[in-house]
């Protein structure tokens, strides 16, 4: 049986995905941040920024595959604090290569990078011009050379840009489940009936996490180490658009008020990708709608609320 440790387990995307590989039957090695340690489940503690400490956690458990997604995944964030960002997402991420290569045995080490990464555009492929807009998407592509550059001396990795994608568990500091928590209050009289947001005319994809989460365990068997995968719908909405639905599910009226303030110093008006690459190496396929999406974020928001 294939080992596989995973970083960032405590995270979205890391819970989700660590409940989906043992769906698989693959044995399990879910790492956390020690101070985000969760108060149920086994979680390795392991600080990437400890050089010495990740090499240890490496060599106990001598992984066959390595899913790293531990980093700081908000565009806001990164804006409020970009030498926290950068040190995380890139010096973390080469505290890990160092540890995998040190085991001097066969790893397929899987980086989760991102979209941010084209800067916007329509139909994005990955042979696109690479344009950075924000800290995030500077950490994560500087972190993609940290991989890249290793890949030329023997380290098997592969390297996924996932578009936008969303569901039960994501932080507030994204807009969709900003949206749902708030409406949720708004049902139960904790709120005025009213939301209060910035651009509602982006448009992403917004893909189910389920969905996202079984393309990256399908890349373990499927894809090349040393190539670059967008992982995308291929289709966008904008937030417009998602508000039209949340309200139809709502249980109560409410307004949206534009707040300026709210708008982000660089704000990317579209951002959709080309994952015909992916889908036709694996088969790959989306299968949550929008609104069904949508949904779950309400449901999960009114039972947290």
């Amino acid at each position: 049986m294939k080992v596989i440790l995973v970083t960032g387990s405590e995270g979205f995307v890391g819970s989700h995905l660590v409940k989906i590989l043992r769906e698989l039957s693959y044995e399990i090695v879910p790492t956390c941040y020690p101070p985000l340690r969760p108060k149920t489940g086994k979680h390795v503690p392991l600080d990437l920024l400890n050089s010495d400490a990740t090499k240890d956690v490496l060599k106990a458990h001598e992984p066959d595959i390595v899913f790293h997604l531990a980093a700081i995944s908000s565009v806001a964030k990164s804006f409020r604090d970009p030498p926290r960002t950068y040190s995380t997402n890139v010096l973390g991420t080469a505290n890990l290569v160092t540890a995998v290569k040190n085991l001097k045995k066969k790893v397929h080490f899987i980086f989760i990078s991102t979209c941010e990464v084209y800067g916007g555009g329509d139909q994005i492929s990955e042979t696109a011009d690479i344009v950075l807009k924000n800290p995030y998407a500077v950490s994560k592509y500087a972190a993609e050379m940290v991989c890249q550059h290793h890949f030329v001396d023997e380290l098997e990795c592969t390297i996924l840009r996932p578009f936008t994608h969303t569901g039960p568990g994501q932080s507030q500091d994204f807009v969709l489940p900003t949206i749902a928590a708030q409406i949720a209050e708004i049902e139960k009289n904790k709120r005025p009936p009213l939301l209060e947001l910035g651009n509602i005319d982006v448009k992403r994809e917004f893909m189910n996490i389920r969905d996202i989460c079984e393309a990256y365990a399908l890349s373990i068997e499927n894809c090349t180490p040393g190539d670059i995968y967008n992982i995308s719908s291929n289709t966008g909405y904008t937030i417009r658009q998602a508000l039209d639905i949340f309200a139809k599910r709502s249980k109560v009226a409410f307004e949206v008020k534009t707040d300026p303030s709210k708008f982000r110093k660089v704000d990317i008006p579209v951002l959709i990708g080309d994952g015909r690459k992916f889908a036709g190496l694996t088969g790959w396929k989306p299968t949550m709608t929008f609104e069904k999406t949508i949904e779950s974020l309400l449901y999960y928001w009114r039972a947290k609320t």
